[in-house]
């Protein structure tokens, strides 16, 4: 059923069950992982005004979703990984959309009881709330 996934992730490490779960759907389905990046683009500090720093940014990125490709083809699952600019909310949404993506997967915010509204916040409730593609949330 979900053959096109699409795991937009950030520069931290705390997204490996959302891996392994994309890894997993992919190979039930035959489908394939879209590993995606979203840079911010910084207000007063446009690309071209300020290329070297935004390669940086971009060539960083690119090592992380490789890596995690990596652990994704070791598994023999097809993916990519795609690097976008602009708010991570509405690339994210855009992306899936005009990419055609079955399911986004996405971490989850941890629940802390004593602090229920925190994550309301959160990049992942965003997107669940606002993309018109089904997200699947796997706490981390």
């Amino acid at each position: 059923m979900f053959k096109r996934l699409l795991l937009p992730l950030d520069l931290t490490t705390k997204h490996d069950k959302v891996v392994q779960t994309a890894a997993g759907l992919a190979k039930q389905s035959g489908g394939s992982v879209t590993l995606l990046h979203v840079i911010e683009l910084i207000a007063g500090l446009s690309r071209d005004e300020e290329r070297a720093f935004y390669d940086r940014l971009h060539k960083k990125a690119q090592q992380h979703l490789d890596r995690i490709g990596q652990t994704l083809a070791a598994q023999k699952v097809s993916w990519q990984a795609e690097i976008q600019y602009g708010h991570r909310v509405q690339e994210t949404i855009r992306y899936g959309h005009e990419k055609n993506c079955d399911l986004i997967l996405l971490t989850s915010p941890t629940f802390d009881p004593a602090q229920p509204g925190v994550g309301w916040g959160s990049l992942s409730y965003k997107i669940g709330v606002l993309s018109p593609i089904p997200v699947l949330l796997v706490k981390a």
